[in-house]
């Protein structure tokens, strides 16, 4: 059961952190501390581990983790061990043990088993996925706003050429219509016309009939 986390000496945080990054500097794998300061009987404070896949990369890791803490904090070891082979090589900083394992020998030694109770923290890992997803890259919102702009002035340009359609249609509808009544005009007279041509046979009659007179007069 892993205890709840217990903050640190600011001395032992910051020899951890240091030598964490010196060997995220060499590409070292799986860096991890463990917080031994609540644990009976615990031979440090605090455990620093990790791994590579070569003894060569072992021995390099190892030596940059005791040149950035010499440099950084003015410490060196007081003991070093392992560097004969490489294998697992152990600094020894009396609150603070590095162990720095080639791949194998970490799997098969698990000091995190054996140290199951404490705390641990990872360095060097890529922050979780879902806060990428609720923070979308600003690439993303661009290629959004100017796809929703592409629509609206897509739906815009439909809307537009649907009215000049309607109004078009409309104008036809409405010449049509005057055809229409321009032709019922000449088909059907108008009173006044059907008035006039009916007044002419008449006087043409009267006319007719007035010369007839004359004529049986004379005879």
């Amino acid at each position: 059961m892993t205890k709840k986390r217990q903050p640190l000496p600011a001395a032992v945080d910051q020899l951890c952190a240091t030598a964490a990054e010196a060997m995220l500097d060499k590409k070292a794998q799986h860096v991890v501390s463990l917080n031994l300061s609540q644990i009976d009987g615990a031979i440090a404070t605090c455990f620093v581990l990790c791994n590579a896949d070569s003894t060569t990369q072992v021995e390099a890791i190892a030596e940059n983790v005791e040149e950035q803490v010499r440099k950084t904090l003015g410490e060196k070891p007081l003991r070093r061990e392992g560097f004969e082979n490489a294998i697992w090589i152990i600094l020894d900083y009396v609150d603070v043990m590095v162990h720095i394992f080639q791949t194998e020998a970490r799997s098969f030694y698990r000091l995190e088993s054996l140290w199951a109770d404490a705390e641990q923290q990872r360095y060097g890992e890529e922050p979780p996925t879902a806060v990428a997803k609720e923070a979308p890259p600003k690439a993303a919102l661009k290629r959004k706003t100017s796809a929703k702009k592409a629509d609206a002035t897509k739906a815009s340009a439909a809307e537009a050429g649907a009215a000049k359609k309607a109004s078009a249609a409309k104008s036809s509808a409405a010449a049509a219509t005057g055809a229409a009544k321009k032709a019922s005009a000449t088909k059907s007279p108008t009173r006044a016309t059907k008035k006039a041509a009916g007044v002419a046979p008449a006087a043409a009659k009267k006319a007719a009939a007035a010369a007839k007179k004359t004529t049986t007069k004379k005879l």
